[in-house]
């Protein structure tokens, strides 16, 4: 399979060089400046700062304008990826699992447009949140041009402070920002979001036609989005792809983050009140101490919080209220998501054993439900530990926790439900040797999505024709959605989510069609009356 995507790297390598397809500066005036792009078969326009850098005194703090320039700005380049920790599964050729990459000078974000978007053309905005446990990722991943190009949109993807420096709630942080701290991410993706109302009528688009999409951490920040108060105006729709949105162990109060955080910071070498001696601390030594605290195997170490002026709801109480920005919501998961965390936990390939089985279970639901649990996952059904652990993560931390954020929203907004489910997802992650295959895992549909390579995980060089037909349909949906809030095209009929009947859209090679078996499935009937936390 790599071989096969090296072939499609050296092919469109060759088809860039030649006259057809050669680069031309383009040139866009935005309100801080003029930015010089690139011009192919797409309107290109890499690195742009949306906020200043968020540096020195500025580490920990919302968010601040770029300073404006006059001369013309090069945009052909992608800026740097925010500061990050290598993970073993994506390391890239000469990078260390382990170690850290990035600069703090990284709010930037690109701008793809068809190659005749002009400020009259009013085309619709899909702006993208990347994914990684809020700990990784970058928007440099993600490339808009297939979609600017085919599709008739502006694609606009966006980097955001990650870890601890993106996340980091203490009371000290809070007493300089009138109560509030951590979800500097978030304010990030603000800061984004009003750049793009302010400028993508230059680059063609329509800021009263912008859909948030994002999956993983950005499915869950799109989410957020949804719930607070200071994204209200920005956006016209929502895509929450793999969200993680109401998965146990991701509720976190701000003050309970305050707490938690406050031996980080003694590992960190400094008292909790010392905010100078914080802001001095190495960025690799920021975000490879660990945060101590024993959480479920779905929570992430560092995510969005609530209860303060961003968050001041949990996203279930907001959604299932209607206390929410109501926008029409694609909300979809794919079908064998855990397996890509059984990968991710034994990334020297080595079986899962019954015993790390059942401690991964007791990490996901507790160790009161643990026993039932197993009953109901017994590994000799699935042929192996690895099989059923991977179902039981899937089941517990995505499928029905995503039913449940559709039985929320549904009361209040039209929302199209989905399933991914290609079982044998083109992918250039090699399973383990106790696993069937891949299948759908966790970010096997970004491909499909964005019809170009997605960095590490996968390329459209790998598609079967019933694989290209899955991907005309499912981003063909996506895209129908961004331009219009309804994913129906001409002749198709997929009908909102009702809660009475379950009912979603299965993505699949052999054709798209309605489900009303997707909680039953998933054993949502076990897993939402647990109602984990």
């Amino acid at each position: 399979m790599r071989t096969r995507s090296a072939v499609h790297a050296f092919l469109a390598a060759a088809l860039l060089s030649s006259p057809a397809h050669a680069q031309t500066p383009v040139t866009v005036q935005t309100q801080d400046g003029p930015l010089v792009g690139r011009l192919t078969d797409t309107r290109q326009f890499l690195g742009i700062p949306y906020a200043a850098p968020p540096t020195g005194a500025r580490r920990w703090q919302p968010p601040q304008p770029a300073a404006p320039w006059t001369a013309p700005r090069d945009a052909s380049q992608f800026g740097p990826v925010c500061p990050q920790a290598v993970v073993a599964l994506f390391a890239q050729p000469g990078e260390t699992p382990g170690s850290v990459k990035g600069e703090e000078d990284c709010l930037t974000l690109n701008v793809y447009a068809p190659a005749g978007a002009a400020p009259e053309s009013n085309l619709p905005v899909m702006a993208w949140i990347h994914g990684g446990a809020f700990t990784a990722g970058s928007s440099a991943a993600y490339d808009g041009s297939v979609l600017a190009q085919q599709r008739g949109v502006v694609v606009v993807t966006l980097n955001y402070r990650l870890g601890a420096l993106g996340w980091l709630s203490l009371p000290a942080l809070s007493g300089e920002n009138a109560g509030q701290s951590g979800n500097y991410g978030l304010q990030d993706q603000q800061a984004a979001l009003r750049w793009i109302s302010a400028n993508i009528r230059a680059f063609g688009g329509d800021p009263a036609k912008v859909t948030i999409a994002g999956e993983s951490a950005g499915g869950m920040s799109v989410c957020a989005h949804l719930a607070s108060p200071q994204s209200a105006g920005l956006f016209r729709a929502a895509i929450i792809q793999s969200g993680l949105c109401t998965s146990p162990g991701n509720a976190v109060t701000q003050a309970q983050a305050e707490t938690r955080n406050a031996r980080y910071v003694t590992n960190l070498g400094c008292r909790v009140t010392d905010l100078a001696c914080l802001r001095a601390v190495d960025p690799m030594k920021l975000l490879t101490t660990s945060v101590p605290g024993l959480r479920p195997a779905s929570a992430l170490v560092w995510s969005p919080v609530y209860e303060n002026r961003s968050l001041p709801r949990q996203l279930r109480e907001a959604f299932e209220s209607g206390q929410f920005n109501r926008v029409p919501v694609m909300n979809g998961t794919t079908r064998d998501e855990g397996r890509l965390f059984v990968q991710v936990a034994s990334p020297d390939g080595r079986p899962i054993t019954p015993v790390v089985y059942w401690a991964g279970a007791g990490l996901t639901v507790g160790l009161a439900n643990t026993s039932r649990t197993l009953a109901r996952y017994p590994y000799r059904q699935y042929g192996t530990p690895a099989l059923a652990f991977a179902t039981l993560f899937t089941d517990a931390v995505f499928s029905c926790t995503s039913l449940r954020v559709n039985q929320a929203l549904s009361g209040h907004v039209p929302v199209y439900a989905f399933e991914f489910n290609d079982p044998q997802a083109a992918t250039l992650l090699k399973a383990p040797s106790d696993l069937p295959g891949l299948g759908s895992h966790h970010s096997s549909s970004l491909v499909y999505a964005f019809q170009a390579p997605v960095a590490g995980l996968s390329d459209p060089a790998l598609f079967t024709p019933a694989q290209q037909a899955l991907s005309d349909a499912f981003s063909g949906a996506w895209m129908q959605f961004i331009k219009t809030g309804n994913p129906n095209a001409t002749g198709s009929a997929w009908v909102p989510f009702a809660a009475a009947r379950g009912n979603i859209h299965e993505f699949t090679p052999t054709g798209v069609q309605q489900s009303l078996t997707f909680g039953s499935d998933h054993q949502c009937g076990y897993w939402l009356p647990l109602n984990l936390q």
